[in-house]
This record gives structure tokens, sequence and C-alpha cells, in this order.
């Protein structure tokens, strides 16, 4: 007797990400029901992290996904049919013994993430749940009743790859500290937001108001203490000095040549960045910093731990590339206590969900993040919210496909009401 939550039928197509390159979106069918998901794609990627399978060819300027597609709509759909979408540990199992290799270069991580997301959203319909509830039983176990909501990180500025800009880090974020909701929250990232848009276009120029891919606003700064300042300075115009924390998206891998990080006015070496960054946390109020060295710079990341570890978060993004194996190696050599997930870098949700586990058990900040190719799928919001994460950054608070994220967090908010918390 066929299951009633049997998966009957998976499809794939191609959709365009927030970048206009292409991405996939997978569509999974039980009866009446159907969900679909669509994958996020990186620009800064982590050398260990599962890997986006492109065609390579003319079509899309090498970015076309027919391969992709080929592997949803024949190995994957062959795999999935007939499971139970109700069960993600084991639709996520036979999703990665489809494919051997580390980084998932056969089947690819695109694929994978976004068949994975898909039967994630079809079991919370067939179950009629909300997805985050729906999910939260793939979560870390906890005692708490009430639902605890993350705390935004709305992103102000963009600069690294994710910006055609001079300044070497990727992103400032600001989270609102002090907000006792996710609405209080949203209203102080957006009026910031947009008092620092004028800020620049008063000190620098309309053209200087163009955004990043995240959102975040493209200053002509090349110096991050510069961009720190002109942030705070919009805080104080608002009277939200007090109330908000500053966070910096490093993307160490791509600011270090030749084992030298160029991050300020002159190369550094590892152990100057420590100085710099401990400088910048002793000048600013800074809650987290996010992959501050190089994917494989282990004894950066544990001179800063050494240094402040014992009071900011010092988060692993490119270094432990949501991978519960490299998580656990990390945690042994003490070289982060926070982890950053992108659920496309280990290419399922299950697998997104193990690492998080991990590292609330080691008492670590957790952090769901975006993509800067994203799409106008909000998962990771619910999937932040089901996970307790620390943090949820979705982007700033500017273009549909990061905006969707946080009126998602908004509608989440005022669908519990009571039954949920927010706030640290």
């Amino acid at each position: 007797m066929k299951s009633p939550f049997a998966v009957e039928k998976i499809r794939g197509k191609m959709v365009l990400d927030s970048r206009g390159f292409p991405t996939v979106e997978v569509e999974a069918v039980s009866g009446s029901l159907s969900a679909s998901a669509m994958a996020p794609a990186g620009a800064s990627k982590g050398r260990f992290e599962a890997h986006d399978l492109r065609d390579g060819e003319k079509a899309f300027m090498g970015n076309g996904v027919t391969k992709a597609l080929r592997n949803i709509n024949g190995q994957i759909a062959r795999e999935l049919t007939g499971m139970n979408a109700c069960a993600q540990n084991d639709v996520d199992k036979a999703l990665s013994e489809l494919d051997s290799t580390p980084q998932k270069t056969e089947i690819g991580g695109n694929a994978m993430i976004a068949s994975s997301m898909a039967v994630a959203k079809l079991g919370a319909k067939l179950q009629d749940k909300p997805l985050h509830e729906y999910l939260s039983q793939y979560a870390p176990a906890t005692k708490e009743k009430l639902v605890h909501l993350p705390m935004p990180l709305f992103t102000m500025l963009n600069g690294g790859k994710h910006a055609g800009t001079q300044l070497p880090v990727q992103e400032i974020v600001v989270e609102p500290a002090r907000a006792k909701s996710v609405v209080s929250a949203v209203q102080i990232g957006s009026e910031l937001y947009h008092t620092l848009k004028q800020r620049i276009h008063q000190k620098f120029g309309a053209h200087y108001t163009n955004v990043g891919e995240n959102g975040g606003l493209t200053a002509p700064v090349a110096d991050v203490n510069a961009a720190l300042d002109l942030v705070m300075e919009s805080a104080k115009e608002l009277g939200y000095e007090k109330q908000i924390k500053m966070g910096i998206i490093v993307a160490g891998s791509h600011v270090r040549k030749k084992d030298l990080y160029h991050v300020a006015d002159k190369p550094l070496s590892a152990r100057q960045l420590v100085n710099f960054y401990a400088n910048l946390v002793a000048q600013y109020p800074i809650s987290l910093l996010v992959d501050p060295f190089a994917e494989d710079d282990i004894q950066g990341f544990q001179g800063l731990m050494s240094r402040i570890g014992n009071t900011h978060p010092i988060v692993g993004d490119d270094l432990l590339v949501s991978n519960p194996v490299r998580i656990k190696r990390v945690m042994d050599l003490k070289a982060c206590n926070g982890l950053d997930v992108k659920l496309n870098q280990i290419g399922t949700v299950y697998d997104a969900a193990q690492a998080i586990a991990l590292a609330k058990g080691a008492k670590w900040t957790t952090v769901v993040s975006d993509r800067a190719g994203e799409t106008e799928d909000t998962f990771i919001t619910d999937f932040a919210v089901a996970m307790r994460a620390d943090y949820l950054k979705a982007g700033a608070v500017a273009r549909t496909e990061r905006v969707a994220k946080w009126n998602r967090l908004l509608r989440i908010e005022e669908e519990l009401g009571k039954k949920a918390t927010f706030g640290k």
C-alpha cells in the first residue's frame, strides 16, 4: 500500500538568481500537494564546500545548469520517488549516497540542496504545519517551550567580492542588540540603512549609493575603520548608537595574498592581523567576526581565539563550510567559537541541522546566512527559527530576494505572538 506521504514526482527546472545567473528550482509532488525550492549560490565560495555544478559552456557565460537539471530529473527523481517525504533524514541520506565524492562534484550541491529543501517543504505541507515548526523536529533538543526568534544581522555596507569597491571585507552588518521584537529590530535596520544611504549621498555623491550583491551600500571607502565610522555616525544621528552592535564579514581567504592579509593600509601577517582585530573590537561595539582568516589558516584563528575569543564570537564560514566533520576537527583545535551555516555549502537540510546541533552542543554562536546569489525562496528564515539560531543574516533591507526573508521573519513573529521570544 502506497504511503500517503510518498514523494510521487520530482521535477527540476531552471530559474534565475538575484545576479541574473541560472540556478535550479525543484518541485516535489505528493497527491494534490506540491512544494518548490530554489538553490542559492555563493560568490566567495569556500574551497571545501559542496560543488555548485555548472555547465562551463558558452551559454550564460559558463553558468548554465543543464547538467544539474539532468541529475535532478534523472538520478535524484528516481531515488526519491516513493520515499516518505516526512522522513528528511532518510531522504537526505539517499541524496548523499548518490554522490560519494567529498564535495558532491558529480550530482552537484545545487541539485542536492534544492531537492532536499523541496522535500522538506512538501513534508511540512503534508503534515499541515508551518515550515519552521516542521523543521524543528530536527533541531537540537531543548526544554524551552517557546520558539526563540533569531536576532537579525542587517547588511549595511558591501565590499570584497560582493561589490566593486575598495573595501576589503565583504560586509559590515548591524545587530539591533537591544531590540525587543523583530518589528523593532527591522525598524532600526531600515532607518539606519536609509540614514546611511543619505550620509553616503551627501559625503560622496549619488552615484555611490548603489548596492552590492547582498543589498549593502557601496561607499567609496577602502579603510575598515572608515566604514565602521560611517555606520556609527548614522546610528548617532538617529540616537541608536547605544542600541546597535556591528559585525564584520571578512572572508579571509579572499584578502590573503602570499601569506599576507590586505585589510589595512599595509599588508599584515596573521599575527599582525590579530592585533588589528583586537584594536577594532576595543574601538567599536563589534559583536562578531566572520571568517577573519583564510580557510586553511588554523593558527590565525587560534591566535585570535586566544586574544578575544572569551568575549567575542569568532565565526567560521569557509573554515567550516557547514560540514559536521570539519566542525568537529576545528572544535578539537579550538580555532573558533561560532558557526555560519549556509545550506548549500553542505548540500542537505539534515546535515545543516546536524552542524547546528554540534555547534549548540559546544555553546557556540550560530548564524544562518544568505548567499550572494539568492532567490525569493525564504527557506533560510524558517530554518533559522526552527534551529533556534542566534542570528539570521539575510542581507540588507533592500533587494526583493533579501527583503522577502525579513518579511517572512516578521510574519512568523506575528503568527506566533506570545508563543515566541526574541532578544538575547
